[in-house]
């Protein structure tokens, strides 16, 4: 099966480059064959001109969006292109450990499952350097999404899914968390969760804002709402 790894991206210049060469080398020692979709929002740091010149060595597309800005309808405009019978999605900054990549797909090469999360809430997973406040925070937003879905890392940003999983529809990209609301408006039950460690990043900084977390309290509402008429 061929993978389409969707990577959104704003101002890693320091990072891109080394997480893409990274990943290739995770796909390549395992015997996987993929392509990496870097969705760039313009970035002053010209991240999109370091990602395209390593088309020259790797199968990689780069998408630099000029009028559009935010993570999620970045991976949404990656997906629109990918190639992959499998699609996944991670960040740039090396947060997201690439060497687990091959464990996160094993389960839908083996037809087991068909979304797979790596996730910080399961047995052996966890986080590197947060502060306390953040930690807090996570397992909070975790805890108000558990009328939606039963995962435990449901706002997650590391994962696998069979492209059927997202044929038909109709996503409305907010915030940060594309993930749970392919979870929620796909009904996917088939999902299991891999364990992985979360590394705060090395180079640049973090784009969580309160602008950001504030739509990801919309986005949640909204998905309730969506939740609650279905079920009327």
């Amino acid at each position: 099966m061929f993978i389409s790894l969707v990577i959104p991206t704003y101002n890693e210049a320091e990072n891109i480059a080394e997480t893409i060469q990274i990943v290739f080398g995770v796909l390549k020692k395992n015997g996987l064959d993929g392509e990496v979709i870097i969705v760039d929002d313009d970035s002053p740091d010209r991240t999109w001109e370091i990602a395209d010149k390593l088309k020259a060595v790797y199968d990689v597309k780069v998408l630099r969006r000029l009028d559009k800005r935010g993570l999620s309808s970045a991976v949404m405009d990656g997906f629109k292109i990918a190639k992959g019978d499998i699609i996944g999605v991670m960040d740039a900054d090396m947060s997201h450990p690439p060497e687990k990549i091959p464990e996160l797909l094993e389960p839908i090469l083996s037809n087991k499952f068909d979304f797979v999360i790596g996730s910080r809430y399961v047995e052996g997973g966890g986080t590197e350097n947060w502060p306390f406040l953040r930690k807090v925070s996570s397992k909070i937003a975790a805890f108000a999404v558990r009328g939606l879905t039963d995962v435990k890392d449901p706002m997650a940003g590391f994962f696998f899914f069979r492209r059927g999983v997202i044929e038909g529809l109709r996503l409305s990209p907010q915030g940060f968390k594309i993930g749970l609301e392919i979870l929620v408006k796909s009904k996917c039950n088939n999902v299991t969760e891999v364990p992985i460690i979360f590394r705060d990043r090395r180079y640049g900084e973090s784009k969580l804002r309160l602008s950001v977390v504030f739509k990801d309290c919309l986005h949640i509402a909204s998905l309730y709402l969506i939740r609650y008429m279905k079920l009327g």
